[in-house]
């Protein structure tokens, strides 16, 4: 089965016209339709944003049917698009949090920060900028991997 062939029959199991394939995909209508006539083969971003909006990995498009097992198939005809859970902002933000609270506690500790009735809110303060500073940073570093 060709890819055409493979993006037509998941369009139809979607249940999406050509028009409505085109505005989910943002691919024109007639690429489209030259796509599931056979008369252009869709590469990069055109066949991954095709396969996006079919639910679908773009190796199941490009992929020869013996090259898929079933479970693969499956689950990418099922699958749509999850929630990504941003463990770098995450551990950043652990990683700062703990990194203000100990540079505020030793800051205390060391008498640079006076020992007050302020002090241990001082500490709570520090932490909380760090860990910000740190959501931040994992935020672009997050970023720069996804793409």
């Amino acid at each position: 089965m060709n890819s055409h062939t493979k993006i037509k029959e998941l369009r139809e199991r979607n249940g999406l016209s050509q028009e409505e394939l085109s505005e989910t995909s943002g691919v024109s209508l007639r690429t489209i339709q030259r796509i599931e006539n056979g008369e252009s083969v869709p590469r990069g971003s055109t066949l991954k944003t095709i396969a996006t909006s079919l639910n679908v990995s773009s190796d199941l498009l490009i992929k020869a049917p013996e090259e898929i097992t079933t479970i693969e198939a499956n689950t990418d005809i099922t699958r749509k698009r999850g929630f990504r859970f941003p463990w770098y902002i995450l551990g950043f933000t652990i990683i700062g949090a703990s990194l203000g609270f100990l540079i505020g506690l030793i800051l205390v500790f060391n008498k640079i920060l006076p020992d007050s009735e302020y002090g241990g809110m001082t500490v709570f303060s520090l932490a909380i900028l760090i860990g910000a500073i740190g959501m931040v940073i994992g935020k672009y570093v997050e970023s720069k991997t996804i793409n």
